[in-house]
């Protein structure tokens, strides 16, 4: 029993030599938080890109690297990002307006046909059969698109 006791003893000994040392600041939580990242305008710009170029563009005015700043400042953001893609915009305006040109000048019947064929088979496969099969001249693009469009905006 006296060996019990002494083993306990030294237990609640080494137990309370570990609590006591000088390492009691750093076992304290800190009373001031981390700070948060702060974000500032070309962070948001970076956003936008990443979503343009994801094909996902969006309104990201309420995401943390946009919310600071003033509704001014979000559209002068958004209006740089889009701005360096104008070409882009100016390509896709140009395609459209050969489809568009190609479309008006289709029989109503085989519009109709066009949009069935869209419906059920997709606009991928119908594409690739038109690239298939040539016949289609350097203004009218790339099929696989031409016919998406028609699917997204004509039928």
């Amino acid at each position: 029993m006296k060996r019990t006791v002494i083993i306990a003893a030294l237990l609640l000994a080494a137990v309370l030599t570990g609590c006591g040392s000088s390492s009691d600041a750093a076992v304290k939580p800190s009373s001031t938080p981390t700070p948060s990242r702060t974000y500032d305008v070309h962070d948001c710009k970076a956003l936008l890109e990443r979503d343009y170029a994801a094909d996902t563009p969006r309104d990201a005015s309420a995401d943390p690297e946009c919310a600071h700043l003033t509704r001014g400042e979000y559209v002068e953001a958004a209006g740089e990002v889009l701005g360096a893609h104008k070409d882009d915009f100016l390509d896709q305006a140009a395609q459209e307006i050969v489809w568009d040109a190609a479309w008006d000048e289709t029989d109503p019947d085989q519009q109709q046909v066009v949009c069935d064929r869209l419906a059920e088979d997709g606009a991928v496969l119908v594409g690739q059969e038109m690239l298939g099969a040539g016949g289609m001249d350097e203004a009218s693009g790339n099929p696989i698109d031409m016919v998406q469009y028609f699917h997204d905006e004509k039928c």
